[in-house]
């Protein structure tokens, strides 16, 4: 199976443990936490981080930290954007961190009030609509 190949769900299920930043194993609350956090971003075109991948240097995606209240999401940017002026790093950085939270806000996810520019920290997922699957398979979370 290609990991990246499938739905947005199944990629979901396959990177959520992968896209944590240090490695750290989820809980079964925030392995679902992460699925669909990763899945609204797979919907959105934004890469997973993968921290396998990284290893090899490829290092850009949506990453996850843990955090006792949920799970901050931030985008790792790519290694070599780190050559650039550390003002133009850090605006790419809020830049990025804002478009997640609009992402994130955009599908209902309950996210802690916090800078625009700051890694969003997701509390916890949307409440279910009710709303049918497409026909890909894909959760339409609105």
């Amino acid at each position: 199976m290609d990991p990246r190949g499938g739905d947005c769900e199944q990629q979901a299920r396959y990177f959520a443990p992968r896209s944590v930043l240090d490695g750290a194993a989820l809980t079964e609350v925030q392995e679902h936490l992460a699925r669909a956090v990763l899945e609204v971003m797979l919907l959105a075109g934004l890469p997973p981080y993968d921290i396998e991948a990284a290893a090899d240097g490829q290092e850009a995606g949506v990453a996850l930290v843990l955090d006792r209240r949920g799970l901050r999401v931030q985008w790792q940017q790519d290694p070599q954007a780190r050559c650039l002026p550390s003002g133009l790093c850090d605006a790419q950085q809020a830049a990025m961190n804002q478009a997640l939270r609009a992402i994130l806000s955009a599908h209902r996810f309950q996210v802690a009030d916090g800078p625009l520019g700051e890694a969003p920290l997701v509390l916890g997922s949307p409440a279910p609509t009710g709303e049918p699957k497409d026909g890909g398979g894909q959760r339409l979370l609105r």
